[in-house]
């Protein structure tokens, strides 16, 4: 029970990263408000959580929409009392050849991945703000954000973006007791990209001979450091960009 009595928003939480990352909250003690444009598949995870015993509020919203965010954490806020933890998961992919991406396709991106996180940030911070206890931020990004990879112009710019935001709002807040932290997760096993295996459209093959660990990562590979960057055990960590990419950004021979 490392987060227990804490109060989290996670965005992007009907599906993949942030519906597991909530339900792991959840079961470390944490109430949760689970945040995404999914109405129905919130409700059905905010009952599972609560059949476990657990407390869980949905809300949706819009994270392009600054006020869609503010009105999540002043939701929370009046129903719980406060705001200790702030997951911005939600985003998108864009994998497309830049010489045709189009503006609007740029745009979508960039309000997603960049513009969502800075907004999540930002309405969190100005809860947390008033809370002598302050909080916690965690920006979920990209190993894309680090090292390249053709076709994703956006994707890859919006993720370097919310890496340095990470720094910068770190440093920014530091003093008044809020921590702002990444994880830059690599190919990593959620619906979405098995759906996408299953397919037959993504290089199994050579995206586990390119990665040092030799497999796609699974979603239960991220939740030990999402509790960990929650919880008081990390009071002294900041700043950090954390790869969880089975090696992918750290190697570089053939």
């Amino acid at each position: 029970m490392k987060l227990k009595d804490k109060v989290a928003i996670v965005t992007g939480a009907s599906k993949g990263i942030g519906k597991s990352i909530a339900i792991r909250y959840a079961e470390e003690g944490a109430t949760v408000v689970l945040a995404s444009r999914s109405e129905d598949l919130l409700a059905s995870i905010a009952s599972r959580i609560q059949d476990s015993g657990g407390r869980a509020l949905a809300l949706t919203v819009d994270v392009r929409r600054p006020e869609s965010l503010e009105a999540v954490v002043r939701k929370t806020a009046s129903e719980f009392g406060r705001l200790d933890i702030m997951i911005n998961n939600a985003g998108i992919s864009m994998v497309h050849p830049s010489e045709d991406l189009k503006p609007e396709d740029w745009q979508r991106a960039l309000e997603t991945d960049l513009f969502g996180v800075f907004y999540g940030c930002q309405s969190a911070a100005r809860q947390m703000l008033s809370q002598a206890s302050g909080g916690c931020i965690i920006n979920i990004s990209s190993m894309y954000g680090i090292i390249a990879a053709p076709m994703r112009a956006a994707y890859c710019a919006s993720k370097a973006g919310a890496n340095m935001l990470t720094k910068l709002l770190a440093c920014e807040w530091a003093a008044k007791n809020i921590r702002v932290n990444a994880i830059a997760p690599g190919y990593i096993r959620t619906e979405l990209v098995q759906g996408i295996i299953d397919k037959g459209m993504l290089p199994v093959g050579a995206i586990q001979k390119r990665t040092p660990q030799g497999r796609i990562g699974e979603v239960d590979d991220l939740l030990g450091i999402a509790v960990l960057l929650a919880s008081d055990e990390s009071s002294f960590m900041t700043g950090a960009v954390i790869p969880v990419d089975g090696g992918w950004s750290a190697y570089g021979y053939l």
